[in-house]
């Protein structure tokens, strides 16, 4: 089980915007914040408290950190960084994608800032939210397994289909199963018609990620009861939209089903 944070750190040299992120968080999400308006401030309080932040608003450009360093210092402190900025090239969005980050916020309106809100009212609801990753490849199982941590989510893997139903067997709280097709004995497909018999799309969301490039594949997938397909080699921005995007789907589906039971 993942230890639970439970602050935000804003570092944003704008005092306005700082302060309309933090009061919006806090009147929101009934999360504390710390807010900074420096990368030394920032350090301070990282120093102070580094494992008490489920994330920080990081300004990109700061008057003590133009080219990003503060998003370096967070993630050497092991806080996840959530970057905010007025812009940003290929260059360096490229460059940032490199780095261990949440997200990125383009600030253009106020709407970026219930972005940055449903940000981080998603990355603590993830710490009860349980994926399985089935893939035959301990590379591939490894990989997915720190995306989805990174943001908080709890994981269990399986290197077999018949693993993954022995699983899921005695576990039915899973919201998200993300299998690889190309597996021995009983590929992505199979394994995906299997989990339909147990359940529906609506309770129990199935990504698909296969490297092959042919369309039947994904069309095997998708007819077998997955709720989506990714091709590898995928960007972490797709994969991070897709599997957010069908995680919310099934919690939709349950608060609805909770309030008509209730």
């Amino acid at each position: 089980m993942i230890n639970r944070p439970t602050k935000v750190l804003v570092v944003e040299d704008s005092r306005s915007l700082n302060d309309l992120i933090s009061r919006s968080i806090y009147s929101q999400l009934g999360i504390e914040v710390d807010s900074a308006k420096s990368v030394d401030e920032a350090i301070d309080f990282m120093a102070a408290s580094a494992g008490s932040y489920i994330a920080a608003l990081v300004d990109l450009n700061l008057p003590d950190a133009p080219n990003g360093e503060c998003v370096d210092v967070a993630i050497t402190f092991g806080v996840r960084p959530i970057i905010i900025t007025a812009s940003l090239s290929d260059d360096i969005h490229d460059e940032m994608l490199e780095k261990p980050i949440i997200d990125y916020v383009i600030k253009r309106n106020i709407n970026e800032v219930q972005y940055v809100i449903d940000i981080v009212k998603r990355l603590k609801e993830n710490f009860d939210r349980k994926v399985l990753v089935v893939d035959d490849s301990k590379t591939s199982r490894a990989l997915i397994k720190s995306l989805l941590e990174r943001h908080y989510l709890n994981v269990d893997t399986a290197s077999t289909g018949f693993e993954a139903l022995d699983l899921l067997s005695t576990n039915r709280d899973y919201d998200l199963v993300i299998t690889d097709f190309n597996m021995p004995k009983m590929n992505g497909a199979e394994l995906i018609a299997k989990i339909r018999n147990d359940f529906s799309r609506n309770e129990l969301a199935i990504i698909g990620i296969s490297s092959l490039g042919s369309g039947s594949v994904s069309i095997q997938l998708l007819k077998s009861g997955a709720n989506d397909f990714i091709s590898r080699p995928f960007l972490h921005e797709e994969f991070y939209c897709r599997v957010n995007q069908n995680i919310d789907t099934v919690s939709y589906y349950n608060e609805l089903k909770n309030n008509k039971i209730s």
